[in-house]
């Protein structure tokens, strides 16, 4: 991402958690719902807000008590509490009682003015989940929302294009598209290596960014006509998981290129963003799913569409 509008997408969020920190208790519920609204517009933080979704979702059971039981919750890992954070914020905003965060901060609190017990909720939630956004904004985490985009550029600007590039030279052609994910992912600032050698064979993609994760991800075609259909598709899928095993990382994506007419589908409990996963002793894979296909006919004479779905035990059993 352009480093000027990073630098303005973190003036605005700065700008809005000022405001809350200034807001009387009596306005905090409202202006909190708004900057949840501000964070949900900007896709680089709904990719930050994803991966803790797909990867911490044992935390949201750990953070029950602040609301069945009134009880203070503590975890002490950094991560943790950050995950925690986003699942208290999110709670407090999807509730209709406007005081939530009053009754929040009494756990932590042994104030008894609301101000006061406010600003307990501040220090335990809100500053740190800002400032882990803040932290996160130029790393991997933030990578769903930039596949999201390539997406998008892809769908929306450059489908003929890159459908021609794949039937110039079908053998090569999944090669060549793939390297456009690249090229794209590269200019928005990530940096990375392209197949480098792992125990299990050869990942497409890991980033070479110094952080706590990097970015595994697989390109592969969806095209049954071409023998690359459902059980190619699978057999990706094990690729990906097995390549975050092989390098210890939580998060892999799974980018399939759709160059047949045929539909693709994914069939999972979870999705994140309008994003389906597959969350698998404690690895997550996202599925994103970029349609290339040039229809020649109107959609009223298109017939019935045929999309083939991939069901959660399909990917279970292809790794068991």
């Amino acid at each position: 991402m352009d480093r000027d509008q990073l630098q303005l997408l973190r003036y605005k969020l700065q700008k809005r958690v000022r405001k809350l920190n200034s807001a009387d208790h009596q306005v905090f519920h409202y202006l909190l719902r708004q900057l949840w609204g501000f964070l949900q517009s900007q896709p680089l933080l709904v990719g930050v807000m994803a991966h803790i979704e797909a990867t911490m979702q044992h935390i949201k059971a750990e953070v029950e008590p602040v609301f069945t039981q009134n009880s203070a919750v503590v975890l002490d890992k950094e991560m943790e509490h950050a995950a925690a954070c986003y699942f208290v914020l999110k709670h407090c905003v999807e509730s209709d009682d406007d005081s939530i965060e009053i009754n929040v901060g009494q756990c932590y609190s042994h104030e008894s003015k609301f101000n006061d017990i406010l600003e307990s909720f501040r220090d335990i939630f809100l500053e740190p989940f800002y400032d882990y956004l803040d932290e996160h904004l130029d790393e991997s985490r933030a990578v769903l929302a930039l596949i999201q985009k390539y997406k998008k550029r892809c769908e929306w600007f450059r489908r003929k294009d890159l459908q021609n590039l794949w039937l110039e030279d079908t053998t090569r052609g999944e090669k060549s598209l793939a390297l456009d994910l690249y090229e794209f992912l590269f200019e928005q600032g990530l940096d990375f290596y392209i197949e480098p050698s792992s125990v299990s064979g050869e990942v497409d993609l890991i980033s070479s960014q110094v952080s706590e994760e990097r970015l595994l991800a697989d390109a592969k075609i969806y095209n049954p006509e071409k023998s690359k259909g459902k059980e190619y598709i699978l057999r990706g899928f094990q690729q990906i998981y097995t390549y975050a095993v092989d390098y210890g990382e939580p998060v892999g994506y799974l980018v399939i290129f759709k160059t047949s007419e045929e539909g693709l589908s994914f069939a999972v409990s979870e999705t994140s963003h309008h994003t389906p996963y597959l969350s698998y002793n404690n690895k997550t894979i996202f599925f994103i799913v970029i349609d290339l296909y040039e229809w020649t006919e109107p959609a009223s004479k298109r017939g019935k569409f045929r999309t083939v779905e991939i069901a959660e035990s399909d990917l279970i059993t292809v790794i068991q």
